[in-house]
């Protein structure tokens, strides 16, 4: 203990000494605008990495569609038609800007190699928001992207010390900006184009003087190296960021926490690695255990959290996962290795960790959409469909793969105890700040739906599947979504197939977003790995929400329950509903899976008796994926539901739009909205006054709204 002193009070007298010489204010100003340049383009990364996984899904997806209809021409007015001719050229770009890397065998080597290549990072990120989810746009993100990992390769090389900074001040301002955007990232839209251009400049001014500085006072800092292992690594922790830790609301719905209640401390876990004294106290902390056994110790440290936080729920969760991120983290200094040898191959080690990241961001897409995997040769097939219910699985997997170093590296540890005053004194007050506005900006709002109907006992009640919140061509706009809602004048919204933070929807929180949007309460229930299920949105207050999963062999449903006290001051229990669809598979006949649809309402009828409230007035609506006069249909008229769609033309009652080969439009009605009314006029009944079917074109669905009366 008295050595460690000792050793911490050379320190200080050696920073306080360095601090006073003209030389350490020379590198100081290298250092800050060497820290600036790497934040940005950190920043630029993250926020393009997602927004091309974003687009290059709904593109792919929408060119399969657009490659089998004969007549594309028909197509024209469809949101987010995309030809495969355009889609194809998008991904032969994305693949030439990732083969950047390869360039860092010239670039490391240039005084001004990291400054040219932050500049067209930054040229790129410009471009990206002034063209959106167009094939320019997609052109921009894939320049910043290539540019950012070629920069990457290159301070790996030259600033080994930076990396972490590039990519710890990336993910943490990406959260930051999600937090302000309630989950969405606002700087993709063109509305913000004069705020990213100025970002675009700051990059570009950072980026000349830290190359100037970098001039004149050369660093000592020795060479390093990303290769072996420490490419699995840099692969491993990128998707852990990517898909799992680097958002609140991602782990939010994962343990059944409020989203206000864990961002801040998630920000904060985030960037507490930056402070040299913490990296020190991590240093000494492993430097405890033997040699032979540390690197696994860090694993399984990190791998406990991350179980006890995806089994458990609530606080205990949630302090195992913000501590989780804390050491996930502190990680990134692994990724980095001295240089070892004459030629250097980190060009090729982040190749390789690209590749590992697209992986395992394949497989976690897996982890959701197995039920629709069709036309793939066996066995390739049955493994794709056995990822049901492995996520976990894959990120612990990820986790492996980003503790290779410190398992493999018996020698090495790489925080560097102690740091300059100033460098410290900085990272405490910028983590203090992001903390602070991290929870500012996760506050719900004041007097959230808390509105109501102004006709006491009357409400409307409205269905809609947000299809992911892609159109029938993946065209994508959550604020018309939202605007089409209010338009309707919904009180109770039950939504369907809601993504909240997966990488394919740009990781916002759909349901989130829109009752902050909305201004109305939220009830979220996941079916599937936390991240995708089915939500409730009232401006009644909600008194109790919960849910259940149903028997299924395709696609994981559910049914979710949320009690609300109406505006004549009794309850409403009301349910949301989404049963199996019914589609050709390699593995289950249409008649196997309408099977499990009648077993699923069986299991749905019998956990509305054991939860109905003593008023007994009940609403049920969702996608039932089975059409009018089914079996299903006759059970809940038995039950004593009531359609009020019944008398309703056919032809404007359909919900679920479709296009045949030839482009032509065609509906059916998938949809419903039940009302609970055994006998007319009794206080139980929910009775109909009006329906409205509106057309969502930013949706495969329509809303179906039912104007109710409660009560007779």
């Amino acid at each position: 203990m008295e050595e460690i002193s000792r050793n911490r009070l050379n320190g200080l007298r050696t920073s306080l000494i360095l601090f006073a010489s003209g030389y350490s204010m020379a590198q100081y100003r290298r250092d800050l605008f060497r820290v600036i340049e790497a934040v940005l383009i950190g920043l630029f990364f993250v926020q393009s990495a997602r927004f091309l996984y974003t687009t290059l899904f709904a593109h792919f997806s929408s060119a399969s569609l657009v490659s089998v209809t004969s007549n594309a021409a028909a197509l024209s007015a469809e949101p987010g038609v995309i030809s495969i001719l355009d889609a194809q050229t998008e991904l032969l770009a994305v693949g030439a800007a990732l083969l950047l890397p390869l360039l860092s065998v010239i670039f490391s080597r240039l005084w001004f190699g990291p400054a040219l290549v932050a500049i067209v990072a930054a040229v790129g990120r410009v471009f990206m928001t002034a063209n959106g989810g167009t094939t320019l746009g997609v052109f921009g993100a894939a320049l910043t992207v290539g540019a950012a990992v070629l920069y990457l390769a290159c301070i790996a090389v030259r600033r080994p010390g930076m990396v972490p900074v590039m990519l710890i001040g990336g993910f943490a301002g990406d959260q930051l900006i999600r937090l302000y955007g309630y989950t969405m990232d606002f700087t993709w839209e063109s509305t913000f184009l004069v705020e990213i251009t100025i970002a675009a400049l700051l990059l570009f001014l950072a980026a000349v003087l830290a190359a100037i500085f970098d001039r004149l006072t050369p660093s000592a800092e020795p060479r390093g190296e990303i290769a072996g292992w420490n490419a699995f690594a840099l692969g491993g922790l990128l998707y852990l960021q990517f898909a799992v830790f680097g958002l609140p609301n991602t782990l939010s719905h994962r343990i059944g926490l409020e989203y206000h209640v864990i961002a801040p401390y998630l920000v904060i876990a985030t960037m507490l690695p930056l402070i040299p004294e913490v990296r020190s106290f991590a240093r000494q902390f492993l430097g405890m255990f033997d040699t032979q056994y540390r690197g696994w110790i860090w694993f399984l440290l990190i791998c406990l959290l991350l179980v006890i936080g995806f089994r458990l729920s609530g606080t205990v969760a949630g302090v195992a996962l913000v501590i989780g991120q804390f050491l996930l983290c502190l990680s990134w200094w692994w990724i980095i290795q001295p240089a070892t040898g004459r030629f250097n191959f980190t060009f090729i080690g982040v190749l390789f960790g690209i590749a590992i990241f697209l992986l395992l961001s394949g497989a976690d897409f897996f982890t959701f959409e197995y039920a629709f995997v069709r036309g793939i040769q066996e066995p390739f097939g049955s493994l794709l469909r056995a990822f049901r219910g492995l996520g976990i699985a894959v990120i612990i997997f990820a986790l492996l793969l980003g503790s290779l170093p410190a398992i493999l590296a018996r020698k090495r540890l790489p925080w560097k105890g102690g740091g300059m005053l100033p460098a410290t004194a900085l990272a405490i007050i910028a983590v203090v700040m992001a903390g602070v506005f991290a929870y500012t900006m996760s506050l719900p709002t004041m007097g959230l739906g808390v509105a109501s109907s102004t006709n006491v006992g009357q409400l409307r009640v409205a269905t809609l599947n947000l299809h992911g919140g892609f159109s029938l061509y993946y065209g994508t706009n959550l604020s018309e979504l939202a605007t089409q809602i209010q338009t309707s004048g919904a009180d109770v919204v039950l939504l369907q197939e809601v993504d909240a933070g997966r990488l394919i929807n740009g990781s916002v929180d759909q349901a989130a977003w829109l009752a902050r949007t909305l201004n109305m309460q939220l009830a979220y229930y996941p079916t599937n790995e936390g991240l995708q299920g089915l939500a409730i949105l009232s401006k009644l207050p909600i008194t109790r929400a919960e849910g259940a999963l149903l028997t299924s062999r395709s696609k994981q449903t559910g049914v979710q329950y949320a009690q609300l006290r109406a505006n004549d001051g009794s309850l409403l229990d009301v349910y949301n509903v989404q049963l199996s669809l019914l589609f050709v598979t390699s593995t289950l006949s249409v008649e196997e899976q309408a099977q499990d649809q009648e077993a699923q309402m069986s299991e749905i009828l019998a956990y509305v008796d054991a939860n109905r409230s003593t008023a007994g007035r009940l609403v049920m609506g969702g996608t039932f994926n089975h059409e009018a006069g089914t079996k299903i249909y006759q059970v809940l008229g038995q039950r004593g539901f009531k359609d009020p769609f019944a008398g309703y033309p056919v032809e404007r009652a359909n919900t679920l739009r479709l296009l045949d080969r030839q482009g032509s439009k065609t509906a059916v009605r998938v949809d419903f909205v039940w009302l609970y009314c055994p006998v007319e006029g009794v206080p139980n009944c929910v009775t109909p006054i009006g329906v409205n079917l509106v057309t969502v074109p930013y949706s495969s669905h329509n809303l179906a709204v039912v104007e109710v009366r409660l009560g007779g």
